[in-house]
């Protein structure tokens, strides 16, 4: 079996990077999209995770090198929290749309989200 994945990106560039990345789970369909009036709103959206915040960390005394984990945004947010659909910068303006086999689902939800990716929670 196979699961659809719609991503939503700021940028084209974004969008772009993120397809190349995802050919590595050989997705049924792939593609990038311009949405014309930006992403419309409506239902939870996960943000994409934040890389160098870390939740706790570690500092090795001889070098002073600290190592600082990563914080995964694990909660859902209305999305109308998020944008002011005035702001026009801050929209979500590329749709990145594939289907990939069930088993690859996860990983690939994963590398989306560490590329600027922001998703809609779908029950």
């Amino acid at each position: 079996m196979s699961r659809m994945i719609q991503a939503y990106f700021h940028t084209e560039n974004q969008a772009e990077h993120a397809r190349i990345l995802l050919l590595k789970y050989s997705p049924d369909m792939l593609e990038v999209g311009r949405l014309p009036d930006g992403y419309n709103g409506t239902g939870r959206v996960l943000l994409p995770f934040v890389d160098g915040v870390g939740t706790g960390g570690e500092t090795n005394l001889n070098s002073g090198v600290g190592i600082v984990g990563v914080m995964p945004t694990v909660e859902t947010h209305s999305s109308d929290a998020y944008w002011d659909k005035n702001e026009d910068e801050d929209a979500l303006h590329y749709v990145l749309s594939a289907k990939v086999s069930d088993v690859d689902y996860p990983a690939a939800v994963d590398l989306l989200r560490r590329n600027h990716a922001h998703m809609e929670k779908i029950d």
